[in-house]
């Protein structure tokens, strides 16, 4: 039900964004959406945030723990952040309740997360940079709509929107960098390993002798013994 709640929102705010003046049914569904939002709750979003951190970490077998630290500071400090700045601002909004959304609002990049890992391992490797990167920026992109759309109607004092939705924006396009610096490493690293020696028994040639004193200690005994 949150997943679904969050899609049904996120496309309404971009039907709403083409259309100046929304049918009536729109308006009242998304007024009927925001009610709902009110009845916060912090599972849906930590599910989401383990679930990036996991596939994450997925692409970095080596420091795994340290990625799914990073990942999880960044998520839950980031908002904590996002959420004061607005209320410092003069913005009308609850802690937690925005906390919640901006978790649920990670669910497009989440999603295109999980399609860098399923084209990393399908596609050629200049394919899947153009796929990853066209994933990504889309999925920041409505990440940002979303989350802004809803601090937008928060009562927010004129001439302060704008640094009301800053943080906003750095703190979804910081998580869709750190998507795309993970999984571009370890492409190179794996572009980088050098390749197994050959198995077959024709590619192996046959062992160099090793040089003994023998045949030089012959000689000398023999010319010796000639004297």
């Amino acid at each position: 039900q949150p997943i679904s709640l969050f899609l049904s929102l996120s496309l309404l705010l971009l039907l709403l964004l083409y259309a100046k003046r929304p049918p009536a049914h729109l308006r009242s569904a998304m007024l009927q959406l925001q009610a709902e939002l009110r009845d916060w709750e912090l599972w849906g979003p930590l599910f989401i945030c383990m679930s990036l951190a996991v596939v994450l970490c997925l692409e970095s077998r080596d420091d795994a723990s340290v990625v799914f630290s990073i990942v999880f500071l960044v998520v839950w400090g980031g908002s904590a952040i996002v959420t004061l700045n607005a209320q410092l601002l003069g913005a009308r909004i609850s802690f937690f309740q925005t906390v919640c959304l901006l978790g649920y609002c990670l669910f497009p990049l989440l999603l295109s997360s999980a399609l860098c890992l399923l084209w990393n391992s399908v596609l050629n490797p200049h394919l899947a940079v153009a796929l990853r990167f066209a994933s990504v920026a889309v999925a920041a992109l409505w990440s940002i709509i979303a989350a802004g759309s809803f601090l937008s109607d928060s009562n927010v004092p004129n001439g302060k929107l704008g640094l009301v939705l800053y943080p906003v924006a750095l703190f979804f396009l910081t998580l869709a960098w750190m998507i795309l610096m993970g999984f571009q490493q370890q492409q190179q690293s794996q572009s980088q390993q050098p390749a197994p020696p050959p198995s077959g028994d024709e590619n192996q040639q046959p062992p160099l002798p090793t040089p003994t004193l023998e045949p030089a200690v012959r000689l000398l005994l023999s010319l010796a013994l000639e004297k």
